[in-house]
């Protein structure tokens, strides 16, 4: 089996749009996946982790100053390993069923595969202990846009009958959240397999930034895939400035 592809970012910084493209131009990513591309029992095992040291995806630091700590590291990595071990398919958002089958067998003939899910980023460091030679793609968005999406989810969530999440109302919060896991991620700068991607550039230049993501993810697309895969990346927003 190949190693994976990683993607990680912030939440809202554009890593389910580049998730897509790449799935477009042949990575399998799983088929028991929500909206955002994402497997929901992998949200899950990274939780129950997170909630198990006092931390949670809009609060990572008490994780971070965990896995600080040799002791933290091991016992996380250890946790993850368990669960791949146990829960392959379930964990990467593989089906029980013929089709699921098919795909993991894909998986030991060679086909490229990964995930994606902004939680990994606080996690890189374990699952890299699990999977060296993985490719990471960190998708990089301006912080601000990406707090300030944040907050737009969240009180679209309020506004339906959700409960507040803690401080995600506030927009100086949500913009440290993502600079928080922007540092996360650049800590993996210096492996040979990291890739930073700007989704502003990925935006304003699909063809060209997704002709240059493939051949680092050792995929080699159809040229109808890519152009596929490129009108699928909508242009960035322009903001009122009034």
């Amino acid at each position: 089996m190949k190693p994976p592809v990683i993607i990680i970012g912030a939440h809202r910084s554009g890593t389910s749009a580049t998730a897509r493209a790449l799935e477009l131009v042949g990575l399998q990513i799983g088929q028991r996946l929500d909206s955002h591309r994402e497997s929901k029992a992998m949200q899950q095992l990274h939780d129950e982790y997170l909630q198990g040291v006092g931390a949670s995806w809009y609060n990572p630091k008490p994780f971070l100053d965990h896995m600080r700590t040799p002791q933290g590291r091991h016992d996380c990595v250890k946790y993850l390993r368990s669960n791949v071990d146990s829960h392959f398919g379930r964990i990467f958002g593989y089906r029980n069923n013929p089709k699921g089958w098919w795909l993991r067998l894909r998986l030991k003939l060679g086909a490229a595969w990964g995930w994606k899910e902004p939680r990994t980023t606080l996690f890189a460091p374990a699952w890299l202990e699990i999977f060296p030679t993985a490719r990471i793609v960190h998708v990089i968005r301006d912080p601000l846009a990406a707090g300030e999406s944040i907050r737009e989810r969240e009180l679209k969530f309020q506004a339906a009958g959700d409960p507040a999440t803690p401080n995600l109302g506030d927009l100086n919060y949500c913009r440290e959240l993502v600079e928080l896991y922007l540092r996360a991620g650049e800590e993996l700068a210096n492996s040979a397999n990291y890739r930073r991607l700007q989704f502003e550039e990925l935006q304003n230049n699909p063809p060209a930034m997704l002709e240059e993501l493939a051949k680092f993810c050792e995929l080699n697309p159809a040229t109808g895939d890519l152009a596929t895969a490129a009108a699928s990346i909508r242009p960035a927003r322009v903001r009122s400035t009034s």
